[in-house]
């Protein structure tokens, strides 16, 4: 990966995001791997020479980085920031672990945006906490509770209490723990589709689509259609009518990550072929 400056930022910017020390410690995939949409995954691999990142897109993992490494050093109770290993058929998986608590709470922090906060807990924090409860399973520790530690960094006291803003810039959001087995069917899964021959296209919510389905009414007075930006979401708008009769189409959707985040997007078919694909 090239690194660009194309806004000026300070040496010892650059030099601090160039100061990567991360590592999968010899694993096939970390669980942040596993968790991301096999396409990416694919092309990065492919790609990596040739992909080029700007400074200004790497702050981000600057500030998670900082903020690591401050708790890291803090005197607390626990294991922290500790990586394990487990195998899965021929392939090993391995995730560093914030802080494991002698009570078996596995926390993991995340400097996030208020925005992500106030939407809850998003699905890629739950799989990857249960993920690494498979890992400590795998690896003889039992994790009885699990939670993620958010630090919004762009709060703002003046917003509290309006939209479900979050009343602080720390937010603890609990996390459900999954049943063994679909902790196991979960891992199985995706080592399968990041391991088989053929690429699967990105789906719509991997794509961060805006009003990707779009929920008709199939009488006249059932109102308006309505779009709704993952498919949950419009079957849940549906379950909640209590008359009426309704259809789910693909909407005019807005592609978000594809738009404005994802690092290979100039090499992807999916997205170089009309962005739907």
């Amino acid at each position: 990966m090239k690194l660009t400056n194309e806004y000026g930022a300070p040496d010892e910017i650059v030099k601090a995001i160039q100061n990567d020390s991360y590592t999968k410690d010899g694993a096939d995939f970390s669980v942040t791997e596993l968790i991301k949409p096999p396409q990416i995954r694919r092309l990065w691999k492919e790609h990596d020479e040739d992909i080029s990142v700007d400074v200004r897109d790497e702050i981000w993992k600057l500030l998670g980085k900082g903020v690591h490494a401050a708790i890291e050093q803090a005197e607390s109770e626990g294991t922290k920031e500790q990586r394990f290993h487990a195998k899965h058929n021929d392939s090993t998986i391995s995730g560093a672990i914030d802080l494991i608590g002698d009570d078996g709470l596995i926390t993991d922090y995340k400097v996030t945006s208020a925005y992500s906060v106030q939407k809850g807990l998003k699905e890629d924090w739950e799989r990857q906490l249960n993920l690494y409860a498979w890992l400590l399973r795998k690896n003889g520790i039992t994790a009885n509770k699990l939670q993620i530690v958010a630090i919004c960094r762009d709060w703002m006291k003046s917003r509290v209490g309006k939209y479900n803003y979050p009343d602080s810039m720390v937010v603890v959001l609990s996390v459900p723990i999954w049943r063994d087995g679909r902790q196991d069917d979960y891992v199985d899964q995706r080592v399968r589709v990041h391991t088989q021959e053929s690429t699967i296209p990105c789906t719509p919510e991997e794509r961060w689509a805006r009003g990707a389905y779009q929920v008709n009414p199939t009488h006249s007075k059932g109102g308006k259609p309505r779009s709704f930006d993952t498919l949950q979401d419009a079957t849940n708008y549906i379950n909640k009518q209590k008359t009426g009769s309704y259809i789910i189409k693909d909407g005019d959707a807005k592609y978000v990550r594809c738009e404005s985040w994802c690092e290979v997007a100039e090499f992807c078919p999916q997205w170089k072929g009309g962005g739907n694909g």
